[in-house]
């Protein structure tokens, strides 16, 4: 009766490690499809803002329901839950974690937003085993720290970005725009050229930092997030902190709120909210609280990894972006990693 009972365990927790390695790869691949899609949304013209606070109305709408269905089919917190502690992580993963990503996206590129977010697994580990005391075997670390250096074999490659378009009024006075490029060379151009290099680095580069920036703040959420979960379930520990986030998004988002409103009659605008507002920020938030409960911070964070390569790939077939041979060396990095640190809890 114990052997039974044991392998029935045995069992369950396969099972359960399973079910969390599934949800951990489709928000890999919802999250890495969602960093172009933001990029669409914000070439329609809607502020940062406006964009971040829409989609999380429809966040919260969908988190919102799918807990009330739980609810009501008793599963409930526990009683005692810190409600402060919730206040804390909706304010780290719903507020700064929000704000920060599309800032982000709004001033580098999807391939670098993604590869910086990529760096999660090592901030989080690093916070597991000082906060948690969680311990990962030593192939686990050789499969993160090979997918680390894929990530960085990628993010230091020199990007291309398109030209700006310039004014040729600038240079010979009249008032039709052009790319620098469809200019003809001399000093003025060559000093336009540069000036614009310059802007478009220095954009970048404040991308990037917030990018990390925002990394950061997600592995301090999940590292901050486990200790709660045995007490709460995902989706409504999603639903909570979505709900008590959406407030400073509105508030962010005022007063340029009415402007933006008339372009959500573009039905490529409302596609990319839905598609961020149900899956991106509403579903998998939830998806990847499951994973992190079963299958720990440290090692959730490890399929965080894939979003850059679903990234990148969406990005060529939708936005066409390039795709680089070290972009390639390095995703195929990132893969390598995942496998060794999946077989070395297995």
């Amino acid at each position: 009766m114990s052997d039974n009972s044991t392998s029935e365990s045995h069992r369950l927790s396969l099972r359960q490690l399973l079910l969390a390695d599934l949800a951990l790869l489709a928000v890999a691949v919802i999250w890495g499809v969602n960093i172009p899609v933001m990029k669409v949304a914000l070439e329609s013209g809607i502020t940062p803002y406006s964009l971040n606070a829409i989609r999380l109305v429809v966040s919260a709408i969908v988190l919102l329901g799918c807990a009330g269905w739980e609810y009501r089919s008793g599963v409930r917190p526990v009683a005692g839950i810190s409600r402060i502690r919730i206040v804390i992580y909706a304010l780290i993963v719903s507020v700064a974690y929000q704000y920060l990503f599309l800032m982000a996206v709004s001033r580098t590129t999807s391939a670098n937003v993604a590869l910086i977010m990529a760096t999660v697994p090592m901030w989080t580990a690093l916070g597991a085993r000082l906060f948690l005391k969680e311990i990962l075997p030593a192939m686990a670390w050789v499969g993160l720290l090979i997918a680390f250096a894929g990530t960085m074999i990628v993010t230091v490659q020199k990007q291309v970005t398109p030209v700006a378009e310039v004014t040729v009024s600038e240079v010979v006075g009249s008032e039709k725009t052009a790319t620098v490029t469809e200019l003809a060379p001399g000093p003025i151009i060559d000093e336009l050229k540069s000036r614009q290099t310059d802007l478009d680095a220095a954009t970048r580069f404040s991308g990037n930092m917030i990018a990390l920036l925002a990394a950061l703040t997600w592995a301090s959420g999940t590292v901050f997030s486990r200790p709660m979960l045995r007490l709460i379930s995902p989706v409504q520990l999603a639903a909570c902190s979505a709900t008590i986030g959406l407030p400073f998004h509105v508030l962010f988002a005022w007063p340029t709120l009415a402007v933006c409103i008339p372009l959500l009659q573009e039905t490529s605008l409302q596609l990319c909210i839905l598609y961020s507002g149900i899956l991106s920020t509403g579903l998998a938030l939830a998806m990847w609280s499951y994973g992190v409960k079963h299958a720990g911070a440290a090692q959730a964070t490890m399929f965080q990894n894939l979003s850059p390569i679903v990234a990148i790939v969406s990005a060529w077939l939708w936005r066409g972006e390039s795709i680089s041979i070290a972009q390639t060396i390095g995703g195929a990095m990132i893969i390598s990693g995942l496998v060794i640190m999946r077989r070395s809890r297995s």
